[in-house]
Order: C-alpha cells, then structure tokens, then sequence
C-alpha cells in the first residue's frame, strides 16, 4: 500500500516536474532553483571542513553561518514587498540567484576569513529568497486547485535533488583525490561547483527576460480578425505573448541593491 501510493507520488511529481520544463514561462525559474539546491548540496559536506582550512575557528564558523540566516531573514520581506509591487517574480528569481551565484563564487575562492564573511553576507541576500521567489513566479502561472500541488511537487523535487547532491560527493571527491588533488583544493573544487551551476541558471533567464522585454508588442486585433483565445495548457498556463512577459520586467535587470531599495520605497510608500 505504502510503495502504491509512493510510485503514485513519484508518477504525478514526475508529470509536473515535466510540464514545469515545457512551459517556456516556467521553464528557466525552475531550472535555476533546481541547479542551485543541487549545487549546493554538492558541496554540503565539505562546507565546514572548507571553512577550517581557511583559518576560521569553531566560533567563526558559528559566525559565518549566523550572517547567512540574519541576512536572509531581513531580506526575504524585501523580496515580497518587490514582488508585490511589480507585479511578477522574474525579477525577485533572478536577484536572488544573482547573490547566490557572487556569494558562492565569493566563499569558494577565499583566502581569509574576511572573505568568508563578506560571500556569506551577499549569500545571504539570495540564499533563503530565491525558493519563496520562485513558488511566487509558479503560482501565479498555475490553476488554483494546482497550486498545493506545485508546492508539493517543488518541495518533492528540492529534496530529492539534495539528497541526490549529497550523495555524489564521495564518487567526485574521490575522482579529485585520484587525480592528484590535494585535501584543500578538493574543498575548492567542490565549493566552487555551486556558482558554476548557479551563474549558468542567472544567465539564461537574464538573457531569456532580456528578449522578452525587447520583443514588439503585437497591435491589437481588429474587429474582423478576432477569434477564440486559445485555451491555455491545464492546468498550468502557458506564455500568453511578450505583452504579459513584460508586465514583469523591465529592458534590463536591476541589481539586488535596486530591487531591495524599490521594495524600501514601495513599503514606505504603503
């Protein structure tokens, strides 16, 4: 009974797992959510270890991870007021993998605890947003009697992909070691495989928005040439024309440092 209602789990988060990848709208989002948690997972088992070799103590390393959670919990409210007041994620998505990608980039070639600090405090800007950003994006693209299955499935397919990182990091680290790799540069290695993944994501959705924002807005139809609107995919919608792609976003995309001084000024505002 328990394995039935299991592989019926699996089945059903697969279906969705799939349309959320057909879907050009939802298509990158999901994709660098997904490259992230992977990333990161990754290199999960050596973080602490990573952090020692570079002369953090046992109370920097507390300190280290006591920033990224300060940070994050200042910042995800930000994230919400800038959604809110633009109207679309795409924009919170691509932020908050932005910071992700710097603050691991920044952390994986540290040479001092300073440095360790500092990736750890961009981090936080986009580490604990960027799954919030993306479940906002999905929601507002999906039926209502979907979106608890979109949650489900995304939390589903996050775990899994954790589970998955986690477990290739002795086959990697043992490809490193028998190349030759010292202990230390084997850290590196695996610390500076999450900005890889997380800088390839920011990439193309920036460079998917950028087309969208730069596509021409089709004339309205005339009179004589209206017809039935085509039914959108169910349950999830599909990408209805740049017109509504650019409800979300402007030519270019605002650094972190913008988006979050937006959301200041709109919660002031309000």
């Amino acid at each position: 009974m328990v394995a039935a209602l299991f592989l019926t789990s699996l089945r059903d988060n697969g279906r969705l797992a799939a349309r959320f990848c057909s879907a050009p709208v939802l298509r990158l989002p999901v994709l660098l959510l997904w490259v992230a948690v992977f990333g990161g997972s990754l290199h999960a088992p050596c973080t602490t270890f990573f952090y020692l070799s570079v002369g953090a103590s046992q109370e920097q390393v507390g300190n280290i991870s006591a920033i990224i959670s300060v940070v994050s919990m200042l910042t995800v409210p930000l994230y919400g007021h800038f959604i809110d007041a633009t109207a679309g994620a795409l924009e919170a998505v691509a932020a908050a993998g932005f910071c992700c990608a710097l603050g691991c980039a920044v952390r994986a070639a540290a040479l001092s605890v300073a440095w360790l600090y500092a990736g750890s405090l961009v981090l936080g800007f986009g580490a604990a947003s960027l799954l919030p950003s993306v479940l906002s994006h999905l929601s507002s693209h999906c039926a209502p009697d979907e979106k608890r299955k979109v949650v489900a499935a995304v939390a589903f397919q996050t775990s899994l992909l954790r589970l998955v990182g986690k477990s290739l990091y002795p086959p990697t680290v043992a490809v490193l070691a028998a190349a030759g790799a010292s202990l230390e540069l084997q850290y590196r290695v695996m610390m500076g495989v999450c900005p890889f993944f997380c800088v390839a994501g920011w990439v193309a959705l920036s460079l998917r928005r950028k087309r969208s924002a730069l596509a021409p807005v089709p004339p309205p139809p005339t009179p004589t040439s209206l017809a039935p609107a085509p039914e959108l995919a169910p349950p999830l919608k599909q990408e209805v024309g740049a017109a509504k792609g650019g409800q979300s976003g402007g030519a270019s995309w605002p650094p972190v440092f913008v988006a979050t001084a937006a959301a200041i000024a709109a919660t002031v505002a309000s």
